[in-house]
């Protein structure tokens, strides 16, 4: 007899298949439901070359906690060393990212009732991810976003009058992703792009940015590797934003030019900030869950790769690291320079107010001196950078 139990993926209400689980991994894909609201995910070339079982596995994994992330292994421990993959199993796959989900057949249970953009979830795996479980006596609930929530760095979910709250930190001694979060937000709102609103969060000497959740329980993200893999590629990479545009096209994104101008847009802001982790996860699209309706790019997002984080004290007056031409840019390009060549710059960010960045350097260091773990000499080379990397974006545009 079968140990293997059947469960139905939805989204939402929508029925969308049948698969079997062992708890942690998906055994096999019974039936499609309904085509039109699969994961896109699962709509990839991907399946032709395997088959819907091995993508429906990889999609589902994807769903867990990365085994990079920060605390991970302490965090496992605190909550009796379950698997990554059976903590996504008993939230049922939810998220605050997406509406799919999955319960066993048996259950009668509605979204209304289980999601979490609009019900009270434990925040139990997010104090443990951050080391700050209190042994208070209670049994731990593990029905929480943070149970899907993606990257290496420190992150939970929690929940302030009756806000989504995303709370993420940063690494090494300076913590410097949280202070390039909250420049990037103030760079966006200066030059007019939307944006998530970063603010920063002290706790003793610990930095932590937050923000609130950009979607809904209507509205949904779609991350750009979904879009990128419905054909194949096979081109160069100065081909991967033609390539891109085709594969809006097959998703039914009709607004190009709007997509092409939110994407340029987003890159030079990545450009001012020597944005290195642009990749196909932190930018996508927004789209009705019900209706299947696109509404648009997302936001700029997850920026805090950026500003040199990585780059020790003495290397930043290193002009093979901080310039252009050597800085690693993502997703089309292979550094800063040559990606802003291959997209409309001049087309679409010669509108924007450059005069309102002139004093952004001297807004960057007020910021950067709520760091007490950041040397002065670190912070004024800092603002230096960006200085000079405005007066280069100018020059591009």
């Amino acid at each position: 007899m079968s140990s293997f139990t059947k469960y139905i993926l939805k989204h939402k209400d929508i029925p969308v298949l049948k698969f079997e689980s062992d708890g942690e991994n998906i055994v096999s894909v019974d039936e499609v439901l309904n085509k039109e609201h699969l994961p896109l995910a699962l709509q990839s070339f991907e399946v032709e070359q395997k088959t819907l079982t091995d993508v429906m596995r990889k999609w589902w994994q994807g769903r867990a906690i990365p085994e990079s992330r920060q605390n991970l292994s302490e965090a496992r421990e605190t909550l009796g060393n379950i698997s990554i993959a059976s903590l996504v199993t008993k939230s049922m796959g939810l998220s605050l990212s997406d509406h799919y989900w999955a319960h066993p057949v048996e259950l009668n249970l509605y979204w209304k009732d289980v999601n979490f953009f609009e019900n009270e979830f434990s925040e139990d795996v997010g104090r443990a991810l951050f080391g700050i479980w209190g042994n208070d006596g209670h049994e731990i609930n593990p029905i929480s976003p943070d149970n899907t929530s993606d990257g290496w760095l420190k992150k939970r979910w929690i929940i302030n009058n009756n806000q989504r709250i995303l709370v993420k930190g940063g690494t090494g001694l300076e913590q410097q992703e949280p202070f390039n979060e909250v420049l990037a937000t103030e760079i966006c709102t200066r030059l007019n792009i939307p944006c998530v609103k970063y603010s920063l969060i002290t706790e003793g000497f610990n930095y932590y940015s937050s923000c609130q959740n950009f979607l809904s329980s209507d509205l949904e993200f779609v991350p750009a590797s979904y879009i990128y893999n419905l054909k194949p590629f096979s081109g160069g990479l100065w081909d991967k934003f033609s390539h891109f545009k085709d594969c809006c096209t097959i998703a039914g994104i009709k607004d190009l030019e709007s997509i092409e101008r939110d994407i340029t847009q987003m890159l030079f802001v990545d450009f001012i900030i020597a944005n290195i982790d642009r990749h196909w996860g932190n930018f996508g699209f927004i789209r009705n869950s019900e209706t299947l309706e696109w509404k648009s790019l997302t936001p700029v997002f997850d920026s805090g790769s950026s500003m040199f984080y990585k780059v020790p004290t003495p290397a930043l007056s290193d002009v093979k690291i901080v310039s252009s031409q050597y800085i690693t840019a993502r997703p089309f390009g292979y550094n800063q320079k040559d990606q802003l060549t291959i997209l409309p710059v001049k087309q679409y960010c010669n509108s924007f107010p450059m005069e309102s960045l002139n004093d952004i350097s001297d807004w960057f260091e007020k910021l950067l001196k709520a760091n007490d773990n950041m040397t002065e000499k670190r912070r004024l080379m800092l603002c230096h950078l960006l200085k000079q990397r405005v007066e280069e974006a100018g020059k591009v545009m």
